[in-house]
């Protein structure tokens, strides 16, 4: 019989969490995809988290640089955090 462990989340090697954070949106914690916020019963919303494309200039403006902003899809708590690179890699020519 063996033992169980923790998950191996590929995406916490390869994505830091947020560095630089100006204290305007919540941070992005290492390999997030859900949200964390607490309801009035203290239960997590657990809403999927996705990168925010569409946000207007003066929301993007309170971003730390170098920083992109996600957003709950349940709760639309916004978060912010380095990009996700891990979902589009870049590719090394040779």
């Amino acid at each position: 019989m063996t033992e169980a462990g923790l998950a191996d989340i590929k995406s916490k090697a390869i994505q830091g969490p947020t560095g630089d954070n100006h204290g305007e949106y919540l941070p992005l914690v290492a390999g997030q995809t859900v949200c964390t916020v607490k309801d009035a019963k203290g239960q997590n919303c657990s809403g999927h988290v996705k990168q925010w494309y569409t946000a207007s200039p003066e929301v993007n403006a309170k971003a730390a640089p170098g920083n992109t902003l996600h957003r709950c899809q349940r709760c639309y708590a916004i978060y912010e955090g380095p990009p996700q690179e891990y979902l589009h890699p870049q590719s090394t020519k040779k």
